[in-house]
């Protein structure tokens, strides 16, 4: 084991270095320029994308280095987009199916309706349903939506005592105005409503398998892909890279089975067609290249024009593209292996 050794670096600093090291000076911004956007990008961060050339930084500019940065950045938020719709198509199904097999709206805090006698609803989601929080010493409510509506019109220990009486609880807390079953799912985090639903069985109904089959998915692998969601959320979230990092696996099925074999599995690309089958729309494509044509490389059209790429960048993706365009495509090249698929 080696001990780490901290060397402190300034962003004037650092942009020498990486000349000394061969990297090639942009054609589209000063370097006053690219200070100020390595500021806002940070050292740390930058050097991700940097050490995607590693071993050849000789032959590559730090024109190339931003563009993966910067479209990395555009994936993010379709990545964003993609979950966020996941996420509320699960939402629906979770509620429609567990109120298909109960009446009971609280059904939820029965200990007899989880799999798991452990099982515990995350401080995230019951913050919205405290009854008041403090904010900078004054109370105020905490959510602005159904939240407020609901806890100006009920208590939960009344409803506890109709709903929930002569029953064992999981754990709850006494601050919490616990609301009906579609009102917390509304606001709960991604990584609770795939708790509920590895969780929750309503005496022979288990939720799981109710969702996996409703989405044409083996119950047995399913988790899989409620796992490689939240993934994918908490990179993006996070704005960590996307395009050219291993994914967590899940077992293909259907079309999406035949579409993936013309790509490296647990890619990007892999995701992107993931997204795709979860949403129900990946059987409009009859082969792979039909989806790349249709739904990959439009992507780098579209980020060469994005204007909020432009304004966080100084223009520096409207300008790369189309006065560098040789080494644009070479990079394009290079995002696209990364990605998974080879062109």
């Amino acid at each position: 084991m080696c001990l780490y050794k901290h060397t402190p670096k300034d962003t004037d600093t650092f942009l020498d270095e990486i000349y000394v090291s061969g990297v090639q000076k942009s054609s589209c911004l000063d370097d006053d320029n690219i200070k100020k956007i390595l500021h806002t990008i940070g050292i740390f961060r930058f050097k991700g994308y940097l050490y995607a050339f590693r071993g050849e930084l000789d032959r590559h500019s730090i024109d190339e280095v931003l563009t993966l940065y910067y479209f990395d950045k555009f994936l993010t938020r379709h990545v964003m987009e993609f979950t966020s719709s996941i996420e509320a198509l699960l939402k629906t199904r979770v509620v429609e199916l567990c109120y298909k097999w109960t009446q009971n709206p609280f059904f939820y805090l029965m200990q007899e309706n989880h799999k798991f006698s452990n099982f515990q609803i995350n401080q995230p989601t019951l913050d919205n349903w405290r009854d008041r929080r403090m904010r900078d010493g004054e109370e105020e409510e905490c959510y602005q939506h159904y939240c407020l509506y609901y806890k100006h019109k009920y208590i939960f220990e009344e409803n506890r005592t109709v709903y929930l009486s002569e029953t064992t609880l999981i754990e709850i807390k006494e601050e919490v105005n616990y609301p009906p079953f579609h009102y917390l799912v509304e606001s709960a985090t991604l990584g609770m409503l795939i708790a509920f639903i590895k969780s929750i069985k309503i005496g022979r109904y288990d939720l799981l398998r109710g969702i996996a089959r409703e989405l044409d998915v083996n119950p047995n692998r399913f988790g899989h892909y409620l796992e490689r969601l939240n993934e994918i959320r908490n990179r993006a979230a996070h704005r960590e890279r996307l395009f050219n990092r291993g994914y967590r696996s899940v077992r293909a099925f259907g079309n999406y089975r035949y579409l993936r074999n013309s790509i490296e599995p647990h890619s990007f690309a892999d995701v992107y067609l993931y997204f795709y089958f979860m949403l129900g729309r990946i059987d409009m494509y009859e082969n792979f290249e039909v989806f790349y044509q249709q739904e990959i490389e439009p992507l780098f059209t579209e980020y060469q024009n994005d204007r909020f790429i432009a304004l966080d960048s100084n223009g520096f993706n409207l300008r790369f593209g189309k006065e560098e365009k040789e080494k644009f495509d070479q990079v394009k090249q290079f995002i696209l292996r990364g990605m998974g698929i080879n062109k």
